[in-house]
């Protein structure tokens, strides 16, 4: 059956919420800290008032007058979690560059509640609820923002963002790794202190991590997506694991890219390939943090763990006057697939480009004998507003799925390899995926069958920035192909 005669069937939908998380650090409480240092002080104390006291007791650290212990290096898109059990005074996280200091947290005061930010001057603002026991809170940094949350019995909520200019330079290595994160009470009791990479307030530009002939690699039954992570404004390059067909996901990596300049990028859309023969992963990216142009690298350590950087290129740029069938970076391109051919013994490359005719987002395919240069134009889409497109093989053949148009719920194109001028249409039976979503369809096998699952997403506005994106779904085609035993 040919991807167009499909009908696709919703499995599950989803919102992730910052509850995928990648942890960095935690403090402990099985061990009392405070009174055993003859073998190591696990968080040392870095600042304590006069006549102050703290103990550990039940499992949790209790402090009377202000104590502040260092937690650990800073990362400058990291998020600091507290659970706080007694508030007398304030609680809060302390975040301390080579020349500057900024702290944020929650302050306790005679007119009620209120979120803190020490830098330099101290601002508040009004919490709006009442402390209680085992309340949460939140701080997640995003280069010179601090955005706050709290945790209650009826979840997480945005209580404000800080700004905090003189810390914008933290995304740069060589400031970050001498910026420290730690931990201050002033009478309060906590039972629960971590920081750790999270999922973000929503998820978007879901693609399969795939060998170079395209096809998608499975490894003890998962396979790893790249997916933007949305924070309250802008973003960073997450990578998933996913068992196919059920909604168990983990965040298990992050990738961020550094073009010569020391810059931790946190650009998004990659497609990524694992070159089996040379046992190397490929990858394009669109690099936002860098003009909104195209980079390419090659990285020996597995991207799928852990938090890695990888040394871009960004692509030559168009001439001051572009045209659009050169494989040179025109400002705002993004969202690129590659694979190799095997049959033509060619590279195949589409980019999203805004095209000179019309003025909308378009795509451009390529063709070239080396994956990241000497490509040549081979056609482009005539029409819309795509986005979000991916090359898919099915029984040889070679479609490529991208979705389109800001106004519909649902509107997702299929173009057969070769033919650009004319389409088909992807069929499903609920259509909330879609103002420009991404054409993620994914065949996998499983058991004795080749299943096709496609992932998608909406734009729910999860918060005032207007990338903020979605809601995730899952479906399934109600067609699938029996594998043939040996």
């Amino acid at each position: 059956m040919k991807l167009h005669e499909m009908d696709f069937k919703r499995r599950f939908s989803v919102n992730f919420y910052k509850n995928l998380t990648l942890k960095l650090g935690e403090m402990s409480f099985s061990k009392d800290f405070v009174k055993e240092k003859k073998r190591g002080d696990l968080y040392p104390v870095l600042d304590a008032a006069p006549d102050s006291y703290e103990e550990i007791r039940n499992h949790c650290w209790h402090t009377t007058g202000k104590i502040t212990r260092l937690l650990g290096q800073h990362f400058p898109y990291a998020t600091y979690e507290m659970t706080i059990e007694k508030l007398t005074r304030s609680a809060a996280f302390v975040f301390t560059s080579p020349t500057a200091k900024v702290e944020i947290g929650l302050k306790q005061t005679r007119d009620g509640l209120f979120a803190c930010c020490i830098n330099g001057e101290e601002k508040l603002i009004p919490a709006g609820m009442k402390f209680t026991p085992g309340l949460g809170l939140l701080v997640s940094a995003r280069g010179g923002f601090f955005d706050v949350y709290v945790r209650k019995d009826d979840g997480l909520s945005l209580l404000c963002t800080f700004e905090a200019e003189n810390f914008a330079d933290t995304r740069y290595r060589k400031v970050f790794i001498r910026t420290t994160a730690a931990i201050t009470l002033d009478s309060a009791t906590v039972s629960d202190v971590r920081f750790y990479l999270d999922c973000g307030i929503s998820q978007a530009d879901i693609r399969p991590i795939r060998y170079e002939n395209g096809e998608v690699m499975v490894e003890q039954g998962k396979i790893w997506l790249t997916v933007s992570v949305r924070l309250e404004a802008g973003g960073w390059q997450g990578v998933v694991s996913w068992i196919p067909g059920t909604c168990e996901f983990e965040l298990t990596g992050a990738l961020f890219y550094d073009s010569g300049d020391d810059l931790w990028g946190s650009d998004v859309a990659a497609s990524i390939l694992y070159h089996r023969e040379k046992k190397l992963w490929y990858i394009w990216v669109c690099m936002f943090s860098r003009g909104h142009y195209l980079g390419h690298a090659v990285a020996e350590g597995d991207v799928r763990f852990g938090v890695n950087v990888i040394d871009i290129t960004l692509m030559d740029k168009m001439p001051e006057v572009p045209d659009d069938t050169l494989f040179l970076g025109k400002r705002g391109d993004e969202d690129p697939d590659f694979f190799y051919d095997k049959d033509s013994g060619l590279w195949r490359m589409c980019i999203c480009r805004v095209a000179a005719e019309g003025n909308s987002y378009r795509y451009f395919f390529f063709e070239s004998e080396n994956p990241f240069d000497g490509y040549r134009c081979v056609g482009h889409t005539l029409s819309g507003a795509e986005t979000g497109g991916s090359f898919v093989k099915i029984e040889g053949d070679v479609y490529f799925v991208t979705g389109n148009d800001f106004n519909k719920r649902a509107d997702y194109r299929i173009y057969k390899w070769g033919t650009f001028d004319s389409f088909e249409k992807l069929h499903c039976d609920y259509d909330d995926g879609g103002f420009r979503g991404w054409g993620t369809v994914i065949p996998v096998k499983m058991g004795t069958r080749l299943r096709y699952f496609w992932l998608t997403f909406d734009r729910h506005n999860g918060s005032s920035y207007n990338w903020s994106y979605g809601n995730l779904y899952c479906y399934e085609a109600d067609d699938y192909k029996v594998i043939e035993q040996a």
